[in-house]
């Protein structure tokens, strides 16, 4: 979600979506989506657009169509903006997102190690990401938190991508029933279990740290 403006031969013009934004190059694909760099036309402004195809089974669209319910409701500098959720052309889901500026923590971490002072701050923003999810009502659980959907910025600010496994702890702790959604190595022993509450993100950003610090997963 992080490439930096096209270089080298220029490449045709994509689709565009809603009259709005122009459909750029591919940046990802994963088993349930795939993201695509994308140009609001008019503004000349870079955002990222994730595809679900219905084609792709009925719990990929769940997960998408919760996507779009809880982004659209969340309003913090370290999450990206839900612009536009549209189906174009038909049996294509598109969500629109604000497109987080800076670099993954996982390719920072190929590269060097953070300092002490550089650690400590991932971590406080982090946590105020966190702590943002958790006092909602109910409580948002990310439940993929991984150096890869963190994404830090040439000033030191943190957010957090890709909500597409996100879930609502509620009260009794049920997460979202057997769904299991993360990355081993990253996910909370109770994710295996379906389970998911906010103690679950804080595994998982206590799994980041280990990595940023050691160098290793």
């Amino acid at each position: 979600l992080r490439a930096g403006p096209a270089s080298g031969p220029r490449r045709p013009a994509g689709p565009r979506l809603g009259g709005r934004w122009r459909l750029g190059p591919r940046l990802g694909r994963g088993a349930e989506a795939e993201t695509y760099l994308a140009t609001e036309v008019a503004r000349r402004a870079e955002v990222v657009v994730k595809r679900v195809r219905l084609g792709a089974g009925w719990k990929s669209f769940e997960l998408h169509e919760r996507e779009a319910k809880v982004l659209g409701q969340l309003r913090h500098p370290g999450v990206p903006r839900l612009l536009a959720a549209l189906e174009e052309p038909p049996g294509v889901f598109n969500l629109v997102m604000q497109r987080m500026p800076g670099e993954d923590l996982r390719e920072v971490s190929k590269r060097r190690r953070l300092s002490e002072r550089e650690l400590r701050d991932v971590l406080v923003r982090g946590l105020e990401i966190l702590d943002y999810l958790a006092t909602r009502s109910p409580p948002v659980v990310h439940r993929d938190i991984k150096p890869s959907n963190l994404v830090l910025d040439g000033d030191g600010a943190l957010a957090l991508v890709d909500f597409g496994g996100v879930a609502d702890a509620r009260p009794e702790g049920a997460g979202a029933g057997s769904t299991l959604v993360g990355t081993y190595g990253y996910m909370a022993p109770d994710q295996l279990h379906g389970q998911a509450t906010a103690a679950t993100d804080l595994y998982a950003l206590g799994a980041v740290a280990y990595l940023l610090i050691t160098g290793s997963p």
